[in-house]
Order: C-alpha cells, then structure tokens, then sequence
C-alpha cells in the first residue's frame, strides 16, 4: 500500500537512549502481535507507547527496545509470545507484513545484541519509528500459518 512521504524524524523522547548503529532502513518480512485484534494504530504502537511513555518494570531508560514497536520474523516466535502476554486473548489475532523504510528503521534483536557481546536467540525485530509512521498499512491480519 502506498503512504505519503513523512519526514525522517523521531520522536522527542527518543533522546533517551542510543539506537544501535547497525539499525538501518530495511525491508524484512515479520510478525506483529494485534492487542486491539486489528491492524490499527492502537495495535501498533512502540513499547515506550504502549505503556503509557513509561518505561516497564524491571526495564532501563537507556534500553533501545523500551522504545521500538517489537516485531517476530517467525510466527512461532510471535504466537509464544501472545501466549505469555495476559493482554492477548483467544482468539489471538496475528498481523503479517513489512518493515517499510518509510516508517522507520530497524533491526533483528539477534544482530545487534551479538554485537554488544550478549547472547540472545530468537526472531525479535526492534523497529524504531518514524514521527507520524503508520506501520500498520503495511500489514494484513491473519488467522493462522502453517
């Protein structure tokens, strides 16, 4: 779907934290966890967003991932996720789609904490956004994939 050019700027609370340097604009396909069982606005706020710009418990101000929209590169990953989430119910509703450039950058988890010489596996994808990005255009809710 086609969206018209927003600028390139992040969000004022951004000025928080550091973005790993590896994190670039790039297309992967991937996963998002829908709280509103749509693919909307709501469903696809960032983490810092979500709860209400505080960071959650137990997290760290200067924690890159408190402020991206966290998205899986494999439905498995994402589907356990919802399950351990009390604020995903049943039937779970799963978006599937792209991280345009246009609305942000972004990174596999994997990539960059492998960097920082920490260990971590899984499909997590950190997608930072830009001011005005509406991810959601890029996804359709699914059912289920096998």
């Amino acid at each position: 779907m086609v969206q018209e050019q927003i600028e390139k700027k992040f969000p004022s609370y951004f000025e928080n934290f550091e973005i790993p340097e590896w994190a670039r604009e790039q297309e992967l396909e991937v996963y998002r966890a829908c709280a509103t069982q749509k693919a909307d606005h709501e469903s696809f706020l960032n983490s810092f967003e979500e709860n209400g710009f505080m960071i959650s418990a137990g997290g760290a101000s200067d924690d890159p991932q408190e402020y991206s929209l966290s998205t899986y590169m494999k439905f498995k990953d994402v589907k356990r996720f919802m399950v351990m989430d009390s604020r995903f119910g049943v039937p779970f509703k799963i978006a599937k789609g792209i991280t345009r450039p246009i609305h942000g950058i972004c990174l596999e988890t994997k990539e960059w904490k492998s960097k920082l010489g920490i260990k971590y596996r899984g499909s997590h994808v950190d997608w930072w956004l830009y001011i005005g990005a509406k991810p959601y255009m890029e996804f359709e809710v699914i059912e289920n994939e096998n």
